[in-house]
């Protein structure tokens, strides 16, 4: 039986399961990578450097990417060995996947790290390739785009199209892929409201709203005409962070919804439509919920 990523909750929301994408442990950035990884075969890299926190759900996947192809992988997170020991999930697959580690302890070093390290592995004869953190690069951009392809299909199949689609807005290559994705297939009347897990709106929208252009023009989109809405009303103190009021609602959601939730990605995201759509009188719009992913950041949680 084919595996069909439409779920729905209620007359009204469906929630599209990439939390359960086939690949690399999952998620929109499993997603992301296998997109990604055409064009570091087409360049022939043999080493992969990228960066994340300790639960990236990006490093797990480039991780376990370069793991699966033999490819050699460093990755720079932020904090300390002594912290990210001592934490489960991603950050366990991680350390389990061979990769090589580095540490830094303010943001500012990520960048010269990750050069440092692809100087490394040129001076030893790798050819390597460098991915921007959460996979924001065009490849990456291209997944979102053709994952609308899904949502085409489905929508035809079962006359049904969303007025809303709500997901994590993190580094905000996915809600730009998406963005242009609607654009491609023709879903004008659709609107995308990004809940902000980490920046506040201004920037988030900036982000967002930048990487949507540079998608639209360098996949020659046309039809460019969404708005670029995010919100950053459930930040709960910025990225990572929570209060008890989500962590008990992402703690009942298998009871609840059928599916995880976590504090730091999808949660968020979910308790942020909810109350939007209660607060917005949209109770009887068609929505659907965008489920990045985030299984492993729940189990560590």
């Amino acid at each position: 039986m084919n595996f069909d990523p439409f779920y729905r909750l209620s007359q009204y929301l469906i929630v599209f399961r990439d939390d359960l994408y086939p690949s690399l442990g999952g998620g929109n950035k499993g997603r992301k990578m296998d997109f990604i990884a055409k064009d570091i075969f087409n360049n022939n890299a043999n080493a992969l450097v990228t960066t994340g926190g300790f639960q990236s759900n990006h490093c797990r996947a480039v991780a376990v990417f370069a793991s699966q192809n033999k490819m050699k992988c460093t990755l720079v997170l932020h904090g300390s060995k002594e912290e990210f020991d001592k934490q489960t999930g991603n950050a366990k697959i991680i350390r389990l996947s061979g990769a090589e580690i580095l540490f830094v302890g303010d943001a500012t070093e990520i960048g010269p790290s990750m050069d440092a390290a692809m100087r490394q592995y040129k001076q030893k004869g790798y050819n390597p390739y460098y991915i921007w953190g959460g996979g924001h690069t065009m490849e990456g951009g291209l997944a979102y785009i053709e994952a609308v392809s899904e949502l085409e299909e489905y929508c035809k199949n079962n006359n049904w199209v969303p007025d809303y689609i709500f997901l994590a807005s993190g580094t905000g290559s996915t809600q730009a892929g998406l963005l242009a994705g609607l654009d491609k297939y023709g879903f004008d009347d659709t609107k995308v409201i990004g809940i902000s897990v980490g920046r506040s709106r201004e920037q988030a929208e900036n982000v967002v709203c930048d990487f949507y252009d540079e998608l639209c023009n360098f996949y020659n989109i046309r039809n460019k005409s969404k708005e670029v809405v995010v919100i950053d009303d459930y930040l709960m103190g910025g990225y990572g962070l929570y209060n008890n009021d989500l962590k008990d609602f992402c703690l009942n959601s298998i009871r609840n919804y059928g599916f995880t939730l976590d504090t730091c990605y999808s949660g968020k995201a979910f308790y942020g439509m909810l109350d939007y759509i209660e607060q917005n009188s949209i109770n009887d719009k068609n929505i659907l919920f965008w489920h990045t992913g985030g299984i492993f950041n729940f189990l560590a949680e």
